[in-house]
């Protein structure tokens, strides 16, 4: 028990030193007690204050102002939503004033009362957040007669986003994935309950020195993820500068991956959605899918259209997801794009509309060719769905639209981008970049999908998946099924149906009807292997 408590304390400790040279700054529970007044509130709210004095500023008539005390105050309150409406739908309403503010009414020189946005994140310069992390953070039950000590818990400018758990290599990851998940349990009698602290909580990590996975507020057992970092020179260059004199553990690739302090803020700001009442974040495939395609679209070619190409992510990767996290990313830094999306089949295109509808976008779905020039035309969605045989309509009107800025993002597109509908659809949208997703592994004669395209993006391919557990093997057995041929009668027949026939005729015709191809789709072949599958089911499935 001894050994296993400092192993425990050792991976703290060296959590610890590598947030350090990640740029936190420490905290001890002394100071943290002081700045929270009470071990029910969460938020620093001392540090808090200062950070949005310092970097609010607002412009008005040529003139700088600061936000009064009174309004900072206010956004503060504002910001630590009570836990009415249950864990996921505040962490939601927090969410959204982390990444939009908060507009608060200022009076400035002349007596005049107007509105000015408070950020409580400088997302536009990371460099004037300040970053702390505190060990044993001791946070209370409502009640007052009991609570818990997160191992860690890391801030922004005062607010608890990330929390890590460290175990002993003995008791694996799973158990801090465990305490995490109680720590936010409502059952009654769970005294460990603090959902005060995971309501503002974005990344969560439960780690031992050998493993690591990782989630966010609400996330389900089966749902914890590993992370593989895919930026290799990044990532060796982090861990050679915060982890000195030892080797590298996996909990130290972990928190140098995902709590890199901008990295921790471009997960939380683009990765992380509410999946109607699921909040969500990225697997890291998903992360790297559309870092991968940012890069890629901002590459122009001689005529300045942005450069396209294809994701190819294997089935259960969350493709429809990265196409969310994408729209959002895009919408958010490229000012009056506009995100089309594109399927062959009308329950694709609802599942896809019903996705983005989850989320903070506006969604729109064309219902008709006619439908979908009044939403091009009209600019009020963010994002339009539509199935591809609507283009028809749109190219027939003679509708061009022409901007550079026009993302078409491709569903399946192994299947869809090939016929005339594809091709009136980037007549329609001839300067647009095109980005193609496809689940299905792309044989050689259907490479010509990449070129199309533009270029392979990224890939997450069914061994990926299949090492991540994300999905299960695929495992083929091949099965012959015998058929007893009764030649005679075979034969008696033939002679019979063909005694109108010349000589050459009837050879002709036995030689095809010989063939093997021929037997095998008989109806009676077909019976054969369909009870051949129905007995290898059951008796697969009563062995089981």
């Amino acid at each position: 028990m001894i050994d296993q408590y400092l192993e425990k304390n050792a991976s703290q400790a060296q959590a610890a030193e590598v947030l350090e040279k990640l740029g936190y700054l420490p905290l001890s529970a002394e100071e943290c007690v002081v700045e929270r007044s009470g071990k029910y509130n969460v938020l620093l709210k001392d540090i808090l204050h200062k950070k949005l004095a310092e970097f609010n500023i607002f412009e008005y008539g040529g003139t700088k102002y600061r936000f009064s005390a009174a309004n900072i105050e206010r956004a503060i309150t504002e910001l630590d939503v009570n836990l009415a409406d249950g864990l996921i739908k505040t962490s939601e309403k927090i969410y959204d004033m982390l990444l939009s503010g908060r507009d608060l009414p200022e009076t400035i020189a002349g007596g005049r009362k107007l509105s000015f946005n408070l950020q409580f994140i400088d997302w536009t310069d990371f460099s004037n957040n300040v970053f702390h992390y505190t060990l044993e953070y001791d946070v209370s039950n409502e009640a007052g007669d009991g609570g818990a000590r997160p191992d860690i818990v890391t801030f922004v400018n005062g607010i608890p986003l990330g929390v890590i758990e460290c175990k002993a290599s003995i008791m694996t990851e799973d158990y801090g994935v465990v305490q995490h998940i109680r720590n936010q349990n409502s059952d009654s009698g769970n005294k460990f309950y603090i959902p005060q602290l995971f309501k503002f909580s974005q990344i969560l990590l439960a780690t031992n020195k050998n493993a690591a996975k990782y989630g966010t507020t609400g996330t389900g057992k089966k749902y914890w993820n590993i992370w593989k970092e895919e930026n290799l020179e990044w990532h060796e260059s982090e861990l050679l500068r915060c982890v000195v004199e030892r080797m590298p553990t996996e909990q130290d690739r972990a928190i140098t991956s995902m709590f890199s302090t901008e990295r921790f803020l471009r997960l939380m700001r683009y990765f992380v959605l509410y999946d109607g009442s699921v909040k969500k974040i990225a697997r890291y495939q998903q992360y790297f899918a559309v870092e991968e395609i940012i890069k890629a679209v901002s590459v122009k070619d001689t005529t300045s259209n942005r450069q396209s190409g294809v994701i190819w992510h294997t089935q259960g990767s969350g493709k429809s997801l990265t196409m969310v996290m994408l729209a959002k990313y895009l919408l958010e830094q490229i000012t009056g794009c506009r995100v089309v999306v594109v399927t062959d089949r009308t329950e694709l295109d609802r599942q896809i509309e019903q996705t983005f509808s989850h989320t903070k976008l506006k969604p729109a779905r064309a219902t008709s060719g006619k439908n979908l020039i009044e939403l091009i035309k009209g600019g009020k969605a963010d994002v339009i769905t539509a199935i591809i045989n609507k283009f028809n309509t749109v190219e027939s009107s003679g509708m061009k639209v022409e901007g550079r800025d026009i993302f078409v993002l491709v569903d399946e597109s192994h299947r869809t981008n090939y016929g005339s509908l594809a091709a009136k659809m980037r007549i329609v949208f001839p300067n647009a970049c095109y980005i193609g997703f496809t689940g299905t592994p792309l044989l050689k004669s259907e490479k010509n999908t990449m070129s199309k395209f533009g270029k392979l993006i990224h890939k997450y391919t069914i061994s990926d998946g299949v090492s991540d557990k994300a999905i299960v093997p695929l495992i083929y057995e091949g099965r012959f099924v015998e058929q007893q041929v009764d030649e005679t009668n075979i034969d008696l027949w033939f002679n019979q149906i063909t005694k109108r026939l010349t000589e050459k005729q009837r050879e002709d015709l036995k030689q095809k009807w010989a063939q093997l191809k021929r037997l095998s789709s008989t109806d009676a072949r077909i019976r054969r292997i369909a009870l051949d599958i129905n007995n290898h089911f059951l008796e697969g499935y009563k062995r089981l």
